[in-house]
């Protein structure tokens, strides 16, 4: 069962993989000006060490809303520099979404209030 949006609040993971890749995901609602979504994250896997086949910080794809205000949602696919820009569909379908685009197993929030691998 896909994590809903309370399960996701607040949830922050980092892990790195034996092949030298990581994932490292925050999420959390926020009611700051900058996030008109009410949410603030990043959705990322990329590697430890970059190469020609990631961005120069090691993406290989990240979901974000940095600057949600003046951007808007993005999504960063290596090795294009630029990042296309996406509809945010909400929380839970953008987390269902960045699993499904990489491949790594899934991993999901804690529902006894642990968020942290």
């Amino acid at each position: 069962m896909a994590p809903t949006a309370d399960d996701l609040d607040g949830y922050n993971r980092s892990h790195v993989y034996d092949d030298g890749t990581l994932v490292r995901i925050s999420i959390r609602r926020t009611d700051d000006d900058a996030y008109p979504s009410g949410w603030r994250y990043t959705l990322h896997y990329g590697a430890l060490t970059p190469s020609p086949e990631t961005l120069d910080d090691g993406t290989i794809r990240r979901y974000d809303n940095a600057h949600e205000d003046t951007k808007g949602h993005e999504c960063h696919v290596a090795p294009d520099p630029d990042p296309r820009h996406i509809e945010f569909p909400g929380m839970g379908e953008l987390y269902e979404r960045f699993w499904d685009d990489i491949p790594k197993p899934r991993s999901e929030p804690s529902t006894n209030g642990d968020s942290h691998d």
